[in-house]
């Protein structure tokens, strides 16, 4: 009788062992989990923003002067390879930002686009103020106004 009690005392000290361990192990698991869908999340918003800011850069857009033709089918700030056109600058920032954000293509994101000349510290910049937890910026060294620059876009959920 008493090696009976002996045994089953060892099983539940064995059982409540083994359930600690298993919500430990759940535990661990669910944190990495999350951290993996917020890294993914955040390598495919990167992508994004480099994608965007050397489409604005490196490109004139289609058509080619579209800044006066009416309206983009493509968007590019560029008069050449990273050199922007002043024009093509103000008629984006002038731009409704639903119709900018989706010939972009950054839906679901948010976006912020912003130019800070290096020699006067003037800023030019259109979107929505940053909101989100998550966000990436990507930057470019451009010429802008014969100065050089920084563009930089900020995407966020």
């Amino acid at each position: 009788m008493r090696k009976a009690q002996i045994a089953s005392i060892d099983l539940f000290i064995a059982v409540t062992i083994f359930l600690i361990l298993l919500g430990v192990v759940l535990h661990a698991w669910n944190i990495y989990n999350l951290r993996l869908q917020d890294n993914i999340e955040y390598e495919k918003m990167q992508l994004k923003a480099f994608h965007v800011s050397d489409l604005l850069v490196k490109s004139p857009g289609y058509p080619f002067a579209w800044e006066d033709s009416g309206p983009a089918e493509v968007i590019g700030l560029a008069s050449s390879d990273r050199v922007l056109s002043p024009e093509k600058v103000s008629a984006f920032i002038a731009m409704d930002y639903d119709e900018s954000k989706q010939m972009l293509k950054l839906s679901p994101y948010e976006y912020s686009f912003r130019i800070k000349q290096l020699s006067n510290n003037l800023t030019s910049s259109s979107g929505l103020p940053m909101a989100g937890e998550l966000s990436v910026t990507a930057e470019r060294y451009v010429t802008y106004n014969d100065e050089k620059a920084i563009v930089q876009i900020t995407i966020w959920e």
